[in-house]
């Protein structure tokens, strides 16, 4: 989907297997910036390369004209096909620093944070060339500069990129969706990066990993509103059943099901996320 002539979204669908013959059908937005060189923000899943590819030489573009990944972190749906397009192109990696242990070892990641399907995501790691700071500048192409922006709570070092001269904001995870998986590390952190996006007059296009692009701004409200609504809806379950029930896998399947979500999301990784509402 082209946005403007240099910012391109392409779509990546995926499955995650979160039980016996069952897939939870997914997708996740990787941003292709074309200047004289090109640069990928988020890289999907594993195998995404051939859709990538694919989009560049539709645009009459060549795969080695790729120069620069950006990572907005380190989960796998974003960096699934990262160490392929590294391999194949020889382009530079970036990502913020707290992302990188969990991106040049995966092994690590799956086992700090184990996903259903892991290896089915990702299954090879990458090094990082270089570390991204809030505040940073990068220049992408003539008249194309990107704010990188540090927006902790769904990862650590989650970045959100701010291209100013198209005003477009991109939040990739940092929002979250009403009634979406309850995803994230630290939810006090989370609230605030949301304030940021919320407070921040910088953009009129929001994108995010997890929706098309929204340019309505009563659209982009409703969105952010929803996603604090959401998240504060959810410390109150945790307050209540962490605080009542000691058994905390027992706790994060009453908030599941209070929550009105499928009784599989009562997993290690949301337990994870409603721990964090505790520290």
């Amino acid at each position: 989907m082209k946005l403007t002539e240099k910012i391109h979204l392409l779509r990546i669908d995926f499955e995650i297997p979160v039980a016996q013959g069952k897939k939870l059908e997914r997708f996740v937005n990787t941003l292709i910036i074309f200047g004289n060189r090109i640069t990928l923000v988020d890289t999907g899943v594993k195998g995404s390369e051939k859709a990538i590819f694919r989009y560049i030489q539709e645009n009459g573009r060549k795969v080695e004209d790729i120069e620069t990944i950006i990572l907005s972190h380190s989960h796998p749906d974003h960096i699934g096909s990262a160490a392929v397009i590294k391999d194949l192109t020889g382009c530079r990696v970036l990502s913020h620093q707290a992302e990188a242990d969990w991106i040049k070892d995966i092994d690590l990641q799956n086992r700090e944070r184990p996903v259903p399907g892991f290896f089915t995501l990702v299954d090879r790691p990458t090094e990082v060339d270089e570390y991204l700071a809030g505040g940073q500048v990068i220049r992408l192409a003539d008249n194309l500069n990107a704010l990188i922006i540090h927006s902790p709570g769904h990862s650590r070092g989650s970045l959100n990129i701010l291209f100013r001269e198209d005003r477009i904001l991109f939040t990739a995870d940092s929002v979250p969706l009403m009634n979406d998986i309850p995803n994230y590390e630290n939810y006090r952190e989370l609230m605030n990066s949301l304030k940021a996006i919320e407070e921040s007059g910088a953009y009129d296009v929001l994108l995010t990993s997890w929706t098309p692009p929204v340019t309505d701004k009563a659209a982009i409200e409703k969105i952010l509103s929803d996603g604090v609504v959401y998240l504060k809806r959810i410390d109150s379950l945790v307050m209540e059943f962490y605080h009542r029930n000691p058994g905390q896998s027992d706790a994060c399947a009453a908030v599941i099901e209070r929550l009105g979500l499928p009784p599989f999301l009562a997993s290690p990784l949301v337990n994870r996320a409603f721990l964090s509402h505790l520290s």
